[in-house]
């Protein structure tokens, strides 16, 4: 096999396991990434491609609970990255995904530490940096930050992801992430009290999610069931509804709130 082919084998491998993560499919993600991996073996392709479908396979892992096995291989891309002169934006990426990790594990303090880590490295790497990654990152950080109590550093990184996502070329309005950073919003303001903002932006969020995902994707689902109470447009939240959607919201490890 000529490594021209090989490339484009893997190439294809590794894209058919994003779809599959993208779409919820996490089973069939897995078995894509790990035959990408496969195809690695030979030593004929760079061996930074190993880091990216390392870190495609933890991501996988990680949505279905194994997270010493996904840490491990997210482990072994920072090590490759960190040895690529040009690997400063896969570093970001890395930290990231370990961010995660530690955050559905219960390891709030190293994902944050992660996290700004990641941030620090996704803007010394610039326009190498996808701005999905910068995007993604300030939601995870409005995500701590509401975890710890400290709202008013919640709001401003909500409002700072908001603008980012709405002012960038290769984002928008219609992006999955942006339909993600307003449900993290909804539910912030509706802890706060302030329900008609939150039952404002419900609608958009939910629509953007779906239309991205799919209404089966488990993600969609949870964020359904996470706020069911504002499925009525008439409706009122108090301050039990809103306990209940923190309740559903702790059960989930999705990370979409």
């Amino acid at each position: 096999m000529s490594e021209t082919e090989l490339l484009q084998r893997w190439q294809t491998r590794m894209a058919v396991g994003r779809m599959a993560y993208e779409a919820g499919y996490y089973t069939q993600a897995i078995r894509h990434f790990r035959l990408a991996l496969e195809l690695l073996e030979s030593g004929e392709l760079r061996h930074s491609l190993k880091a990216r479908t390392l870190t495609g396979l933890a991501k996988s892992l990680a949505a279905i609970g194994k997270y010493p096995e996904a840490e491990i291989m997210i482990d072994q891309a920072l090590t490759i990255d960190k040895e690529d002169i040009d690997g400063v934006a896969g570093q970001a990426e890395d930290f990231h995904q370990l961010s995660l990790l530690c955050w559905r594990s219960g390891r709030d303090t190293e994902s944050l530490d992660y996290a700004r880590k990641a941030f620090e490295l996704a803007n010394k790497a610039g326009h190498d940096a996808p701005d999905e990654l910068k995007a993604k990152l300030l939601k995870h950080l409005a995500v701590l930050a509401e975890q710890s109590g400290n709202t008013a550093e919640t709001e401003d990184y909500l409002n700072k992801a908001i603008e980012f996502i709405t002012m960038s070329p290769q984002l928008g309005k219609n992006s999955m992430i942006y339909g993600d950073v307003l449900l993290v919003k909804v539910f912030f303001l509706a802890e706060l009290g302030r329900y008609e903002e939150a039952a404002e932006l419900y609608p958009q969020a939910m629509q953007i999610v779906a239309m991205m995902r799919g209404l089966k994707h488990p993600r969609v689902e949870e964020a359904i069931k996470i706020f069911k109470e504002m499925e009525n447009p008439s409706a009122v939240l108090n301050a039990e509804q809103t306990q209940k959607m923190e309740t559903t919201r702790e059960a989930s490890h999705h990370g979409i709130v």
